[in-house]
C-alpha cells in the first residue's frame, strides 16, 4: 500500500475516514496535520459544533463524538477532487445518545490535504435538525 504522502488527496481523506470509524483516536490523529483547522457548523450548544485548531482540540472533539453519537450509517455518494481540495457529498444517520433520537442528514465535507495529511476539515450538515435532535421533548 502507498504511504499517505504518495496517495491522492481523495485517498488521504478516505483513509482518514476509514481510521476514524474504527474508533482509534490516536491513529486518527496521525491522519491530520499538526496545525489542522477543524470546523463543524451549527448551534453552539451542540457539543461537537465549532471551530477547533490543532490536534489537541480535535482530540477533544473526537472524544466528544462517541459520548454523544452512535453512527448508524455513513455513505459517501460523490467525491470531487481538485488539486489539494477534496469535497465529499453523502448521507448519514446517527443516534443521539442523550435523547435516543435518530438524526439523518445529507452532508458535505470540504477538506484540504497537505503532505499526505488532512490539514483542514469543514463539515456541513442540517445543523437545525441536529440541534432539534439534542432537545429533550
Amino acid at each position: 500500500m502507498a504511504t499517505t504522502s504518495e496517495m491522492t488527496p481523495g485517498r488521504v481523506v478516505q483513509h482518514y475516514l476509514d481510521i476514524f470509524f474504527k474508533g482509534d483516536v490516536d491513529k486518527t490523529l496521525e491522519c491530520l496535520a499538526d496545525d489542522v483547522i477543524w470546523k463543524v457548523q451549527g448551534a453552539p450548544d451542540v457539543p461537537t459544533i465549532g471551530l477547533r485548531r490543532g490536534k489537541q482540540e480535535v482530540r477533544e472533539w473526537m472524544e466528544l463524538f462517541p459520548q454523544n453519537f452512535q453512527p448508524v450509517e455513513f455513505n459517501i455518494e460523490r467525491t470531487f477532487e481538485s488539486g489539494d481540495q477534496v469535497v465529499l457529498v453523502g448521507h448519514f444517520k446517527h443516534r443521539i445518545l442523550s435523547t435516543g433520537r435518530e438524526f439523518a442528514s445529507d452532508f458535505s465535507a470540504i477538506c484540504t490535504v497537505r503532505d499526505g495529511k488532512v490539514s483542514s476539515y469543514n463539515f456541513l450538515e442540517d445543523s437545525y435538525a441536529l440541534w432539534r435532535s439534542f432537545q429533550v421533548a
